[in-house]
């Protein structure tokens, strides 16, 4: 009676787990359907976003799914954000970079001002917004670690760079 009740257990385990694999598969898939139906690969205003975030990082080389997440967390939390994008790209072709690499924006461009301090956070720290607002968008993915990465070695039980305790030794 004992082997008949270790056989069911095990038959039962391998029947949950199965059902588990299954539903979790299942669920990326759909996770991952919803995720590019969201952004179109091309769209012109992911476009201006991931020129723009060149010419303020100074990074040629972006990360394009990360710039996706950026740009979906900003346009859910900005009001008009597409049209900001659009406005700040076209007062980054007027002005040129300045002594020391710093832009230099007219009084009447506040708006663009705070919106290219905006998206350097957001490619540095991996946040979009302040306060309770504020979305994590990554943490080992932004520029701020990545460029300390194997020089710096963030404070903790975690002898490696920054995300290296996530793969499993």
């Amino acid at each position: 009676m004992k082997l008949e009740n270790n056989a069911r257990r095990r038959a039962l385990k391998a029947l949950g787990l199965g059902a588990l694999v299954v539903a979790g598969g299942a669920g990326q898939l759909l996770l991952s359907q919803q995720a590019r139906a969201g952004l179109k690969v091309g769209d012109p205003a992911v476009d201006d976003f991931i020129s723009v975030s060149q010419q303020l990082s100074g990074h040629q080389a972006v990360n394009v799914a990360l710039a996706q997440a950026l740009y979906q967390a900003f346009a859910d939390t900005t009001p008009d954000f597409a049209a900001s994008v659009g406005k700040l790209k076209a007062a980054l072709a007027l002005n040129a970079l300045a002594d020391g690499g710093k832009l230099a924006f007219a009084e009447e461009q506040k708006g663009e001002q705070a919106l290219s301090a905006a998206i350097l956070q957001a490619w540095y720290l991996g946040t979009v917004g302040k306060g309770k607002k504020a979305r994590c968008v990554t943490y080992t993915d932004g520029l701020s670690n990545l460029l300390v990465a194997g020089k710096l070695v963030p404070p903790s039980y975690s002898y490696g760079p920054c995300g290296s305790w996530q793969v499993r030794p």
